[in-house]
């Protein structure tokens, strides 16, 4: 659940069924600084590698999905505190 100043990153919408997708890892740690738009982290599915990007600016306040672990479409991954 986001407040008004935490916003969620989230994984893409993509079609999981029968495979088992992974957050291979993360390019910043938790109490970090992000812009708009910078690589936070990459998932890997079957078919391709999504790079998930800061919604917003502010520092990294949560990683909810570590590296290596299974992550389902649209979860969420890790929150911001936005500046």
């Amino acid at each position: 659940m986001a407040s008004d100043n935490v916003i969620e990153i989230r994984a893409e919408k993509f079609d999981d069924a029968g495979c088992e997708p992974m957050l291979l890892f993360w390019y910043v740690n938790v109490g970090d600084e992000v812009h708009e738009g910078q690589e936070l982290c990459e998932v890997e599915t079957a078919k391709a590698v999504f790079v998930v990007t800061a919604p917003a600016a502010g520092a990294l306040t949560e990683i909810c999905v570590n590296e290596t672990d299974a992550v389902a479409s649209e979860q969420i991954l890790g929150r911001i505190a936005v500046s």
